[in-house]
């Protein structure tokens, strides 16, 4: 990075504040009159070192199938940085775990078809370095967001239960609950200042997650066989999943050991929220055509909807009046996904390939419910409202 700076005030005075070639003269800088600065380049390194060792015991007793584990796992994160907005510059973050995890997974074979399986889990989520490094780094679409060296790993406890159906070899029919209990959950939240700077605090001590889910792969034309064995003709397959989650999480206020106030999360009166990043409703959909022979043709065709979302975490303007001066949580609204894949083989090395993604463009849009003081009145305003574009390849493939 390199900036140019005035020897001293009001050295170099244009005609107009639009005139910028009349500041960039060569005369300005051979004469001294204008400096160069060598701007120092935020920057950040980060290495993450895991090591881990497990045992696993699986037995099956009749209609019953019993596969525990248990991982001891060992993670260091390591992440030093240099940037400006730091104090001093320079800093190191270093994080150790040392955890163990233990599962277990139980099926049970109703008959041929029909199985039910239980899983219970514990896991953990460690940071990015990008959420732990306070470097400051600005997205597409001018998002400034920086990461907290104070960032902790989560630690997750997960239930899973499941019905299965295989009507045939290839599909499956089944319906699952499950429920997540979150430690230290990481969320995305508005740091304090005017800067409308983003970043990544462990915001509450503790989230819920339950939740249903459906899911079907099924053949809806199945291509015939020949003589041979082999298919031939048009296939139709459809692949579905849908969720349905409720979730929850505290916001916690943060004290010192002496019990002296430090800052709260908390905003508007609430003491509780939804999980950041969680949509209330995931829909999935693929529906596959395929047309089997000498020279096969697949088409895959492919839709996924996620529900209003938090963005964002609230925050509260003023710490010590977070229920009357606060900036509300930003929502980012549901939208539609397609994507398309055509491929078709050419004899025996050649294949076409063509690739839609993002095909509807659809806008996204995040909002904020703002109440200024000259009204009173809470209103929702669009705070970002941006398209990503559709991404159309077409690809040649040759193998030997």
């Amino acid at each position: 990075f390199v900036g140019v700076e005035e020897q001293s005030v009001n050295t170099v005075n244009p005609p107009s504040i639009d005139n910028i070639g009349a500041i960039f003269q060569p005369d300005n800088f051979t004469s001294g009159r204008l400096q160069y600065n060598l701007l120092q380049p935020d920057l950040y390194n980060g290495k993450l070192e895991s090591m881990a060792g497990f045992a696993d015991f699986n037995v099956g007793l009749n209609k019953w199938n019993f596969n525990a584990g248990l991982r001891f796992q060992r993670d260091e994160i390591n992440v030093g940085f240099d940037v400006g907005n730091f104090p001093g510059r320079v800093g190191e973050t270093i994080k150790e775990y040392s955890n163990l995890y233990p599962s277990l997974n139980v099926r049970y074979s109703i008959d041929d078809r029909n199985a039910l399986r239980l899983a219970m889990s514990r896991t953990i989520t460690l940071p990015e370095f990008k959420e732990i490094a306070p470097f400051e780094y600005v997205s597409q679409v001018g998002q400034v967001t920086r990461g907290n060296p104070d960032l902790e790993a989560s630690r997750d406890l997960n239930y899973d239960l499941k019905w299965e159906y295989f009507p045939s070899a290839g599909e499956l029919i089944s319906l699952a609950a499950f429920y997540k209990e979150i430690s230290d959950p990481i969320n995305r939240v508005q740091d304090r200042g005017s800067a409308g700077v983003f970043s990544y605090f462990n915001s509450g001590n503790k989230a819920e997650v339950i939740g249903i889910e459906a899911e079907a792969k099924v053949d809806l034309i199945t291509a015939p066989e020949n003589e041979e064995g082999l298919r031939e003709g048009s296939g139709l397959g459809l692949v579905f999943n849908a969720t349905r989650m409720w979730h929850e999480q505290d916001l916690k206020e943060v004290r010192d050991e002496e019990g002296n106030f430090i800052r709260t999360f908390r905003y508007k009166g609430l003491t509780e929220t939804g999980l950041q990043g969680a949509s209330d409703w995931i829909f999935n959909a693929s529906l596959n055509y395929s047309l089997e022979g000498a020279n096969p043709f697949n088409a895959t065709l492919t839709a996924n909807y996620a529900s209003d979302k938090i963005f964002s975490l609230g925050a509260p303007e003023i710490q010590s009046q977070s229920d009357t001066f606060y900036n509300d949580a930003i929502v980012e609204k549901g939208f539609v996904v397609l994507d398309a894949v055509l491929i078709q083989e050419l004899g025996e090395h050649w294949r076409i390939r063509l690739m839609g993604r993002n095909l509807l463009t659809p806008t996204i849009e995040r909002t904020q419910l703002v109440r200024p003081s000259t009204t009173n009145i809470e209103t929702e305003e669009v705070v970002r409202s941006y398209t990503s574009g559709a991404q159309i390849s077409l690809g040649l493939n040759y193998t030997f």
